[in-house]
């Protein structure tokens, strides 16, 4: 149970249902689910593991809420893996990590035409695991695994405001298809490196204009119950 209730909470929170900052109330979800708040703590605890909610003593849980280094530090350790992933990649695994890049490559072509940027970020998210899904190593995978949902949720809240996306991040994306084509994996690291680290600044500009205040759910049970997009309890 406590498993299936962390789903619910960290869909809600990587698709910007639930803001960043956000106050989370344990009564008030288990309410919207119709369950013990037992559960929704320890979808909670769990949730903290991952990086997605903080618990403040004396004051609640909220979904997480980063600061400039934050954003620094986790693009900087996204280079490190996916530079070596998408390296690995392309030397074990090529043709299957193609096909991979290239369904994510169409989701992204709709997405832009239908000018949906969930649906964007959700196939820019399955471009960049292409690389750990065929890295062959599971502890570049693991590794990956535990920053996934911060990474998931920044590329969610901030990327509608930065400037320039996603029509050159399909760019970038586009030229590293083309070395996977070509086998050309000396010319991989320097563009992955590029794409990522000027995600950092967009996202960093982007979280210095963002204005919004955390909006406070309080006791709203309907409330939540419509962020997490649900018909009945669980």
């Amino acid at each position: 149970m406590a498993l299936q209730v962390a789903d619910r909470i960290r869909n809600a929170i990587i698709l910007a249902e639930f803001d960043l900052g956000e106050a989370l109330s344990e009564d008030s979800l288990a309410a919207a689910m119709g369950i013990s708040r037992t559960p929704v703590r320890e979808a909670l605890r769990l949730l903290q593991t991952e990086g997605l909610v903080t618990v403040v003593p004396k004051s609640g849980t909220f979904v997480f809420n980063p600061v400039e280094d934050d954003i620094v530090e986790l693009c900087e350790f996204r280079v490190m893996l996916e530079v070596r992933a998408a390296t690995l990649a392309l030397r074990r695994a090529a043709p299957e990590t193609l096909a991979s890049l290239l369904a994510a490559m169409a989701e992204m072509a709709d997405a832009r035409q239908r000018g949906d940027m969930r649906l964007y970020g959700k196939a820019d998210m399955a471009f960049h695991l292409s690389f750990l899904d065929h890295c062959g190593n599971r502890y570049l995978s693991h590794a990956y695994s535990m920053i996934l949902g911060r990474v998931s949720a920044l590329r969610t809240h901030l990327a509608f405001l930065t400037k320039g996306d996603p029509n050159r991040s399909f760019a970038d994306h586009e030229r590293i298809v083309g070395i996977f084509e070509r086998g050309d994996d000396a010319a991989l690291p320097e563009i992955l490196d590029r794409h990522i680290l000027r995600t950092r600044e967009n996202y960093v500009e982007a979280l210095a204009e963002r204005t919004r205040a955390a909006r406070n759910t309080g006791g709203r049970s309907d409330y939540i119950r419509r962020k997490l997009g649900m018909a009945y309890p669980v």
